[in-house]
């Protein structure tokens, strides 16, 4: 493949020059993704003549919002490397350079190993072991933990932070976008309330932002990347990744079952409506709520906060793919479902404590608590 037949505008010629300047010839490209949402990004991996593994991965802009997050992800990437010269344990990528002009927006950075979580997310059964799904969010709850720990003196002035979206600062979000929805406005009084609850917690760190399985790389069960920088924050709330990668991992639960069939592994969780993994991770019984409900609780108790918060912390959580997503289909979805749940009689807000949330050393409160994943 050329870039010429990858990008069929003037991108393609400032992605040639962009390749010949890091590479030269010869080398090998592989298109790992192309974004299917409204500001659509194309991810090509690098390899050089004899090579075995990629060296460099390209991220290609193709709207003006796409360049627009091209270089939120510079940004944050350098912000990142500031704080943490180490990059999180080369975990992260290293920014090698960002190039915008009037042709378009290219970002190169190095090419982190490993295979995504996502790929075994979806092997046969892989969902359905308790075990194997405790190690993906032991993964998850471990790395977190090393982020937080991240200083953030040199990236963040005093005063100034992106903290977890307070709740009127997201209710207002969630109606500017929707003005005239009932829904949503019914959704912003609860959120308000449930985002007043929530806070922000003692302590703030480095957010990742779009923490899910699909961003995860692991190579030999550990993680190795963590990939897709464009939404961090600096000084924000640590328990938002924690909460995202539980709200995005219940999601697709069902992805691989019929409708009206149980799924395999989840006595509670038939599939049908969108969204029905979620509703079993914040309604339904059995290891996999509990593991999710244990996994946002800890993150709360570990900044200070009341760990049967865990429910206001996800309804914030799905609130915020509401408000913040670019694509119309999936933040509909996700308003519908947080209204749904918000309005349920089960476990009213900050009633529900999981009991493995507190047990172990991680139940040390505070950022110096004991770290490394769920109980």
């Amino acid at each position: 493949m050329t870039p010429d037949t990858l990008v069929d505008t003037d991108a393609g010629e400032l992605l040639r020059e962009v390749l010949q300047d890091h590479v030269g010839r010869p080398r090998r490209l592989v298109v790992l993704a192309m974004s299917k949402d409204e500001n659509p990004k194309t991810t090509v991996m690098v390899l050089p003549e004899r090579a075995s593994a990629p060296t460099l991965a390209v991220k290609v802009a193709w709207t003006s919002g796409a360049r627009a997050a091209v270089a939120a992800e510079a940004a944050a990437l350098r912000q990142v490397v500031a704080a943490d010269p180490g990059l999180v344990g080369d975990t992260v990528p290293r920014l090698i350079e960002e190039r915008q002009d009037a042709r378009g927006a290219v970002m190169v950075t190095t090419a982190q190993r490993g295979i995504s979580l996502s790929v075994d997310y979806h092997r046969w059964r892989h969902t359905a072991r308790p075990r194997t799904v405790e190690h993906d969010f032991r993964c998850a709850a471990g790395w977190l933990d090393r982020l937080a720990l991240v200083p953030l003196a040199d990236v963040v002035e005093a005063g100034e932070s992106d903290a977890l979206a307070p709740g009127a600062a997201l209710a207002r979000k969630l109606v500017a976008r929707w003005p005239a929805d009932p829904v949503a406005l019914q959704l912003a009084e609860r959120v308000r309330d449930s985002g007043a609850l929530v806070g922000s917690g003692s302590s703030s760190s480095v957010v990742h932002g779009d923490f899910w399985c699909g961003n995860v790389l692991r190579r030999g069960g550990l993680v190795s990347g963590v990939i897709d920088w464009e939404h961090a924050a600096f000084g924000g709330d640590p328990v938002r990744d924690r909460v995202r990668f539980a709200l995005s991992y219940a999601l697709y639960l069902d992805r691989h079952t019929g409708p009206g069939r149980r799924v395999t592994g989840h006595a509670d969780l038939v599939a049908g409506r969108w969204g029905e993994g979620v509703r079993y991770a914040m309604e339904g019984s059995g290891w996999f709520p509990r593991l999710v409900q244990a996994f946002v609780a800890l993150g709360l108790q570990q900044t200070d906060r009341d760990p049967g918060l865990w429910r206001d912390a996800l309804l914030v959580g799905l609130a915020e793919v509401a408000a913040g997503s670019d694509h119309e289909v999936f933040a509909g979805q996700h308003l519908a479902l947080a209204a749904s749940l918000s309005t349920s009689s089960v476990a009213p807000a900050g009633s529900a404590r999981p009991q493995s949330a507190v047990a172990g050393p991680a139940a040390t409160s505070g950022r110096s608590a004991a770290r490394g994943g769920i109980p």
